[in-house]
């Protein structure tokens, strides 16, 4: 019984180990792609970037996509608040077609009683 055991822990420690080895080859694949990287390697092949050169353009190049990702933000926070207006209308237009178009006119209170809790917890 204790060799079986043995068996069982040696055996699911290699899957684990060779899971761990096949995640960081694939992980290393994906860094080494992306776009980032490769512009970088191509300005620095292109132009015989030192390796202090190179790991500024990096530092800069990653800035730049930090403040492109912060620009994104900015407008999609500003694009949302521009939405909400016609958003509170569908959402005023899909509980009035639920309420009096889907539902028997015997459950039209029962449904606002269920309503009011979720217009409660989304008022807060």
């Amino acid at each position: 019984m204790n060799s079986l055991r043995l068996w069982s822990v040696v055996l699911a420690a290699a899957w684990f180990l060779a899971g761990f080895a096949a995640g960081r080859v694939v992980s290393a694949k994906d860094q080494e792609k992306s776009p980032l990287s490769r512009y970088a390697q191509r300005l620095s092949d292109d132009f015989d970037l030192s390796g202090l050169r190179r790991d500024a353009l990096i530092q800069v190049l990653e800035q730049d996509q930090r403040d492109r990702a912060a620009v994104r933000r900015k407008y999609e926070l500003a694009s949302r608040d521009a939405m909400e207006p016609d958003l509170r209308e569908l959402d005023e237009k899909l509980e009035d077609t639920i309420r009096n178009t889907i539902l028997p006119p015997a459950e039209r209170e029962r449904y606002d009683q269920l309503k009011r809790p979720i217009e409660l917890t989304a008022a807060r």
